[in-house]
């Protein structure tokens, strides 16, 4: 493991493994953007024929209309679904929050964000990949209280907006 995962290790950051395709009823892949949706697709490309998939692309941001379309596609889902998010990581980690908040628990969901990939060859331990250098991030400051969205890396540093 490499020095700046071994202090990774002990934070709260995300942790990125490779990606399995469990078994389920139905499968309903949400990528954002086309890199997420080349790797949804690949993973789905294990899936048994006989399972229904059911299959949403987004643009690489969060914005309104794809969380009410997301909304729409999870109010659709049945038992046994798994649900397969794709993205850059700061917008994987919103469509987690949002599934979750609407009853998704953490085994119904698959999520891969593309800039892990980048990391991986960094790992000794593929379940200890991390997006550690610069990226979209959402942001909490301590001082105002509010989250923002801020290109950085793990450390660096920002300006708060507010």
């Amino acid at each position: 493991m490499s020095a700046a995962n071994a202090r990774l290790a002990w934070t709260s950051v995300p942790r990125w493994a490779a990606p399995a395709l469990p078994a389920a009823a139905s499968y309903l892949a949400c990528w954002f953007g086309d890199e997420a949706g080349r790797r949804a697709q690949a993973l789905l490309a294990g899936a048994d024929p006989a399972v229904p998939i059911a299959a949403a692309g987004f643009a690489a941001r969060w914005d309104a209309q794809t969380e009410t379309e997301l909304r729409r596609l999870i109010d659709g889902c049945r038992t046994g679904v798994r649900i397969i998010l794709a993205g850059p990581e700061s917008v994987v980690l919103q469509a987690i929050a949002l599934v979750k908040a609407l009853g998704a628990t953490a085994e119904e969901i698959v999520s891969i964000a593309t800039e892990a990939a980048s990391d991986a060859s960094d790992a000794s331990d593929a379940s200890d990949v991390y997006v550690s250098g610069v990226a979209a991030r959402r942001v909490f400051c301590a001082a105002c209280r509010r989250s923002f969205d801020a290109v950085a890396a793990i450390g660096g540093h920002v300006a708060c907006p507010s």
